[in-house]
């Protein structure tokens, strides 16, 4: 009973520290270890996105010459088919991140991109940020306005003058809210006194495994019971 008392406790400690805003992405629906999905904005990748690819074509002279290929016609669908193959969840094992099969190049079945998946757990995440969009992205005259969601591992690094992130996600609809619901996620599975660095050694048990696990599914559930309610309102 004091354990059951204990989980639930902490569940309501999560939903009191964040709570993942409604997703309309039911891509993972039928995910067993969903916790809660979280919306890409679609339209704003593809129109900034498109306006970039556009601005480089006309003002780079070194790419008039894809115009012989209908690079430009082509342009904005690309764009679509890669934006629209994302989709992001929080689940029981980590942040699983997810491009779907989708056409590539001309639309041609043997142009498409098979589907690429990641999961990255939390417990190896060093970092979460985001990054706010700022300035212009094109020749002064587009600016920036898709922010980026930067995780870090301890795989991460600096490779010649890039830093190579772990994952980064652009254009999410709320990317604070994301934020946010990883870092609850990783202190619930940081055992009560436990250092960063001792962390991952915590987590080896099988039975503290198993512990978490059972609070993570609690927690999805008691999100989902929370989005059932608020759809009736």
């Amino acid at each position: 009973m004091a354990m059951q008392a204990q989980s639930i406790t902490s569940v309501i400690g999560v939903e009191s520290e964040c709570v993942a805003p409604k997703a309309h992405d039911t891509y993972f629906a039928n995910e067993p270890n969903l916790i809660a999905p979280f919306d890409f904005n679609y339209d704003l990748i593809i129109d900034f996105k498109t306006r970039v690819g556009m601005a480089e074509v006309y003002f780079n002279p070194v790419m008039w010459c894809s115009c012989c290929c209908c690079y430009p016609c082509f342009l904005q669908k690309n764009i679509e088919w890669d934006a629209r193959s994302q989709h992001l969840a929080l689940t029981v094992d980590g942040i699983r991140y997810v491009k779907e099969k989708r056409k590539s190049c001309c639309g041609l079945p043997c142009t498409d991109r098979g589907r690429e998946s990641k999961t990255v757990p939390y417990d190896k995440i060093t970092d979460c940020d985001v990054q706010e969009p700022a300035g212009t992205a094109c020749c002064c005259c587009i600016q920036n306005v898709l922010s980026v969601v930067n995780i870090d591992t301890a795989s991460s690094g600096v490779g010649g003058n890039f830093v190579l992130h772990e994952m980064s996600l652009q254009g999410l609809a709320d990317p604070h809210a994301f934020k946010h619901s990883v870092w609850a996620m990783k202190r619930r599975l940081a055992p009560s006194g436990a250092q960063p660095t001792q962390m991952g050694k915590s987590l080896s048990s099988p039975c503290q495994m198993e512990m978490h696990n059972v609070l993570l599914t609690e927690i999805r559930d008691e999100l989902k019971l929370l989005n059932q309610k608020m759809d009736c309102r």
